[in-house]
């Protein structure tokens, strides 16, 4: 089996994010786990995009990804600030 750096790339991330997880189960540790476990994830993550290849051919659809990401990301922020149904009474 041929290890490729995007292999180690998996295990990296997948061991801090067992570890991470393992973390939050103690108040004291709590957030140092989370944050551990996000970056288990930001690993695996841009591991699979930058590195993935199938038949010699890499991800291309760049602007779909990071586009989407961070129209999630302000919509998320929208939903979360503007909530009309609820009101301080």
């Amino acid at each position: 089996m041929e290890l490729s750096i995007l292999t180690i790339c998996y295990l990296i991330g997948s061991l801090t994010f067992i570890v991470g997880l393992k973390m939050l189960s103690h108040p004291e540790s709590a957030r140092e786990g989370n944050m551990v476990a996000a970056v288990g994830m930001f690993i695996a993550i841009f591991g699979t995009i930058f590195l993935y290849q199938e038949n010699g051919v890499g991800l291309h659809n760049f602007e779909w990804i990071f586009g989407r990401g961070a129209w999630y990301t302000k919509r998320g922020r929208w939903f979360c600030s503007y909530r009309p149904h609820v009101r301080n009474v």
